[in-house]
């Protein structure tokens, strides 16, 4: 009788803990956070992490536990509710209010006796020194929101390491994330779910975990595990990524490509990728796959779209596999346009600073750095916070891209960029292909200081959407003399021994705070014409290719700002993803009713632009010269040539346009082998 009951204790034992189960899915180098909602950059309090985090528990030299803390949302472990929690120095979480003790510092395997019931564990990791504090901070909106737990420059037993880690847990989902976010050398910890003192659920390699993130403080070199409550389906994949050549030059042919990821317990091996356009279905077969739960895989479908007419292609894209326990995460869509010609790809990089921000002199640099390096392509705007240059309109906007200063975004598309990254991100998104143009024409009155500003973009596509333009003033060499315009600086060599040259300074040998006497700033984001994400309704919603769309914008300047300083950006958004699609910077200076651009022995001007039938070309000869004047269209043919005998002073060329297709076209002067060039906007 004995044995029965013991057998029976075994199988209620069994089944319990297959009742009361996590199952977890890898993210190993996702290089993003789980969900993406939180940007914010890795630093210590101390160091520059945002005030919006809150510490819930500071350093101690051996494990002690937070006081009580309630959960801002409603939230269930291990299929119950849960609202107050506890905190560790050695990186627990438990919903075990009631707990006392903890094991000593250091990885411990799971399930560990020393850990109380309902807990959530990154053990290896200690709170022991002057900036190791766990801080905690709300992402997201309701009803999806993220509560993380930050172990913010935490170390381990190993002298000089630095290692953040954070416990996530998500509204609606309950699920419940381990993110391994940053270190300055490999450390191994034990991570996982603990029920009780029999029941818990371990990444694979606890309590030897090493942890694969890297120096980085954004979320580019992060992991992370998702533990999932519930019974793991065996056969479950999931669409999580579709991509495909958005814009093509007819006739062209657009790639569909993708990820899937395996949800279920058992590894794939044969799937199927469909995409549907036109009507048409084009099915695909993967075989000899080895997907193991949780993995993903990157596939290219082996028949192309062809594109042969400048409209939208809605593109459906699906994955199927035998027995798929849930399929309203199969299915994914995009779109492809076919384009008359191609437009001519700049990229807009905003830098968000402070002269109170001691890392922001890094993105002084770099800003310079990649203006010089890719002049008239790469278009740059620093975005001041808390201080005289700040725009407030400007400032909020970037607010709810970035996680922290100095960073940036390229496009709007690469957000929260540290400016180290600058170079490398602009070398993609100078190679994503624009539907438009755009063109820029402004006008200034000096008495009255009115800038109007005409903003175009002639698109190669017919499309339907909400694109809308906007217009951004930026000022060159702007000074100060209150001490707000003092820059802070953690380069100092009192204070830092990374060597940073450049934007006019050699940082590590100037003062901690560089005097405002000693300070000018680039690229000053004075205002933004049309809002953060653009003007609405200064583009229609239904778009015609080869047309040219203008909308005008009006301010008046400050007579504090230095109108010869300035220039003009127009900008071209896509509302509905956030992204800047195309962006054009005006000539130096508008402090007169054309904009000029000069050489060194003549300048030029270009006006009406945008122009209907005629635009007028003004060149000032410093001496008499012969010049040729040459225009391209936007595929690069000659549509005209005309040689010149110039008398110094100024000569006025009538360049009649009625005849000319609508669109952008290039406009070149060559006097003696200096070359000048104006981008003139025919409607």
């Amino acid at each position: 009788m004995k044995k029965i009951y013991a057998l029976l204790a075994a199988l209620v034992l069994t089944v319990g803990a297959a009742q009361a189960q996590y199952y977890y899915l890898p993210y190993v180098s996702a290089a993003t956070n789980p969900g993406g909602v939180n940007t914010d950059l890795e630093y210590p309090v101390a160091g520059g992490l945002d005030a919006s985090w809150s510490v819930v528990q500071g350093p101690s030299a051996t494990p002690v536990w937070s006081s009580v803390n309630t959960l801002p949302f409603a939230f269930q472990f291990n299929g119950a509710p849960v609202t107050d929690f506890l905190v560790s120095t050695s990186g627990i979480v438990t919903f075990t209010t009631s707990a006392t003790t903890l094991p000593a510092y250091g990885a411990v395997n799971l399930p560990n006796a020393g850990i109380p019931n309902n807990s959530i564990c990154i053990t290896g990791i200690r709170g022991t020194g002057t900036n190791d504090n766990v801080v905690a901070k709300t992402f997201g909106t309701s009803p999806n929101q993220q509560y993380w737990l930050m172990f913010s420059s935490y170390s381990t037993a190993t002298a000089n390491v630095y290692a953040y880690w954070s416990i996530v847990l998500e509204e609606g989902t309950n699920n419940i994330y381990i993110v391994d976010q940053r270190q300055n050398t490999t450390i191994s910890v034990s991570a996982g779910v603990q029920i009780n003192a029999t029941t818990a659920t371990k990444v694979t390699g606890s309590p030897a975990l090493a942890s694969t993130a890297g120096t980085d403080p954004s979320s580019a070199d992060n992991s992370y595990y998702q533990f999932v409550y519930g019974t793991q389906a065996t056969n479950a994949v999931k669409l999580k990524a579709v991509a495909a050549d958005q814009y093509i030059v007819v006739p062209g042919t657009s790639t569909v490509s993708g990820t899937i990821q395996n949800l279920g317990a058992m590894a794939i091996t044969t799937a199927n990728i469909k995409y549907e356009v036109n009507g048409t279905t084009y099915p695909q077969t993967l075989t000899g796959l080895n997907i193991a739960s949780g993995a993903t895989y990157n596939f290219t479908h082996n028949t192309p779209i062809s594109i042969s007419s400048p409209s939208m292609y809605p593109v459906k894209v699906w994955v199927d596999l035998a027995n798929d326990a849930d399929h309203t995460d199969d299915t994914l869509s995009t779109f492809v346009s076919g384009l008359t010609f191609l437009p001519t790809k700049r990229v807009l990089v905003e830098e968000a600073t402070g002269t109170w921000c001691g890392w922001c002199p890094r993105g002084a640099v770099y800003t310079e750095k990649i203006d010089t390096v890719h002049l008239g392509s790469a278009i740059v705007v620093a975005v001041h916070d808390g201080d005289p240059m700040t725009n407030t309109v400007y400032d909020g906007g970037m607010a709810g891209l970035i996680g922290g200063y100095p960073s940036g975004c390229i496009d709007r598309k690469s957000n929260d960029i540290d400016p180290t990254d600058f170079e490398a991100t602009y070398a993609d998104r100078i190679l994503d292909v624009s539907p438009a143009d755009v063109g820029i024409s402004a006008t200034f009155n000096s008495t009255t200081r009115q800038v109007d500003v005409a903003v175009s973009a002639t698109f190669a596509a017919n499309l339907t959407g909400d694109y809308r333009l906007n217009c951004i003033l930026v000022e060159d060499d702007v000074t100060g003399t209150s001490a707000t315009y003092a820059q802070t600086n953690y380069y100092s060599s009192a204070s830092n021994n990374i060597a940073l040259v450049g934007a006019g300074h050699n940082w590590q040998t100037e003062p901690a705070s560089v005097p405002a006497a000693s300070m000018h700033y680039n690229f000053v984001g004075r205002d933004i014409l049309g809002g953060f994400d653009g003007e609405v309704g200064s583009i229609p919603a239904t778009i015609s290719a080869n047309s040219t769309y203008t909308y005008n914008f009006t301010t008046t300047i400050p007579a504090t700002w230095d109108a010869s300083q300035m220039r003009v950006i127009g900008v071209l958004h896509n509302a509905t993803t956030g992204n800047v699609l195309n962006v054009f910077r005006g000539s130096y200076g508008i402090t007169t009713s054309v904009q000029q651009i000069a050489a060194d022995n003549f300048s030029m001007s270009l006006y009406p632009n945008p122009s209907m039938d005629a635009s007028q070309l003004e060149i000032t000869l410093k001496r008499s010269s012969n010049y040729t004047v040459e225009m391209y269209d936007i595929l690069g043919q000659n549509v005209m040539s005309r040689n010149f005998n110039g008398a110094a002073g100024k000569n006025n060329i009538t360049l009649n346009v009625s005849d000319f297709r609508t669109g952008m076209y290039l406009v070149k002067v060559n006097v003696n082998g200096s070359v000048l060039t104006s981008r003139l906007m025919v409607k």
